[in-house]
């Protein structure tokens, strides 16, 4: 059978790595660091399912997505939408999402294994006999996902201090621009009133000036 192929899409190398390391023994992995470069990856190498983070600079996951799926060579492939602030996903996609599937971090290697061969309806490898040399490797596997636990809460904290920070600063640009309209408003008003008063003075001056004519 030949191998399936895996585009993973996300700007943190640690999170690529980690899933590049879950999925190395069943998948061939391919890695791409945004929404542009994943885009490129996939319409050269035609994986059989991409891993689509949604929380990206420049071009997040739902821009991305839109963006595979306007290809025609690619608008039925499986996507699995990846992110550790499901609130922010479904504030631009509303549930129940469809034309993708979700996984929210921080998951299980077996949970996300268990999903991709869900979407590409593919059996588990059997399971080494107890004392074979793959057995080893099992062990080796549940100390990475302990890692893969690790290294998504880790990236999960960062996300939610990242939006956390910029909330509060958008709420003090917010707060600073209604200061500046506010001032703005009252200069406008000041120079409106010097404006009127200069022109009662002008024909105060104006007056005079008749006067003194008058008299002279």
């Amino acid at each position: 059978m030949t191998t399936k192929t895996v585009l993973v899409i996300d700007d943190s190398i640690m999170i690529r790595k980690m899933v590049a390391s879950i999925l190395a023994d069943q998948f061939e992995v391919l890695e791409a660091k945004d929404g542009m470069m994943g885009i490129e990856t996939a319409k050269k190498h035609h994986p059989d399912l991409i891993l689509l983070d949604f929380v990206m600079p420049k071009m997040d996951g739902y821009d991305t997505l839109q963006a595979i799926r306007r290809e025609d060579s690619l608008k039925n492939t499986p996507v699995i939408m990846m992110s550790g602030l499901k609130e922010q996903v479904t504030s631009r996609i509303p549930e129940p999402f469809i034309g993708f599937d979700f996984i929210e971090k921080p998951f299980e290697a077996d949970a996300l294994l268990s999903q991709i061969r869900k979407a590409l309806q593919v059996t588990p490898k059997a399971a080494p006999e107890p004392g074979s040399e793959s057995n080893t490797q099992l062990v080796l596997n549940k100390l990475t996902a302990i890692e893969t636990l690790l290294i998504q809460g880790t990236e999960n904290l960062i996300q939610r201090e990242v939006v956390t920070r910029l909330s509060s600063i958008n709420q003090r640009i917010v707060r600073q621009e209604a200061r500046n309209a506010n001032l703005e408003a009252r200069i406008d008003k000041l120079t409106t009133e010097v404006e009127r008063h200069t022109r009662g003075l002008a024909l105060i001056i104006n007056e005079l000036r008749q006067i003194r004519k008058l008299l002279g």
